[in-house]
This record gives structure tokens, sequence and C-alpha cells, in this order.
């Protein structure tokens, strides 16, 4: 697929990566330091710190799995199959990369994987489950 603003998405994608892993790395660092930091906890301050570190986790999760898509893309940049659709096959339009250059879909199948996850959630509602 041949984009006009090929050079730039690449560009995009790079800063992006270069964004989550000083981000991942980051994340890592706090947690190690939240662990050397605890010398007398009460029950409230661990809570919190156990809330906060599992956030930590989280948002590091998220970096991961968001840095996965962004290597796929400069892979797909280089292999020449970037803009193309994971589930139709069909060309991306480059105003949505531009946008999310890092996507795999195109707005019509990210659509339908979305009303299918919300379709297979056990509670059948909206929202996702709360612990």
């Amino acid at each position: 697929m041949k984009y006009k603003s090929l050079p730039e998405m690449k560009s995009k994608l790079q800063d992006i990566r270069s964004r989550l892993l000083g981000g991942i790395e980051k994340t890592i660092k706090t947690s190690q330091d939240e662990e050397f930091t605890q010398l007398i906890p009460d029950i409230t301050d661990e809570a919190s710190r156990s809330f906060s570190r599992q956030m930590l986790l989280n948002l590091g999760e998220q970096d991961r799995e968001r840095l996965i898509q962004v290597e796929e893309a400069l892979h797909q940049i280089e292999n020449g199959g970037y803009g193309t659709c994971k589930l139709c096959e069909k060309p991306i339009p480059e105003a949505r990369l531009k946008l999310v250059p890092f996507t795999q879909h195109c707005v019509a199948c990210l659509n339908t994987i979305e009303q299918d996850q919300q379709n297979t959630r056990p509670n059948g509602s909206d929202q996702p489950e709360t612990f």
C-alpha cells in the first residue's frame, strides 16, 4: 500500500515507541522504588500502596500492548503491508492512520470487534466487570 505520508507515519510510530519504552522503564523503576520505601506500613498506607502498585502494573500492561502494536506497524511498513486491515484485508484510510498510526483495523471492523466483545461479556452489560 502506498501512502503519501508514509515517512511521516513511520516517524510518528518511532516517537510513540520511544515514549512507551521510556514509560515502561519508569513504571518498573517506580514500582521497585515503592517496595524499598515501605518501612513501617499501617493498614491504610498498605492499601493505598497496593492500589497504586496495581494501577502502575495495569498501565504498564497497556503500554506493553500498545508497544506490540507499534512494533507490528513498523514491521508492516518495512514489509509493505502497512495500512491493510487485519480482518477484512481492505486498505485502512490514510486519515485514520494519521490519527492512530498503529491501528490494525479499519473503523468498520473495529466496531464489529468491539460489539462482539460486548456481547461476550458474562454479565451482559456494557461496563467491564469490577471486582
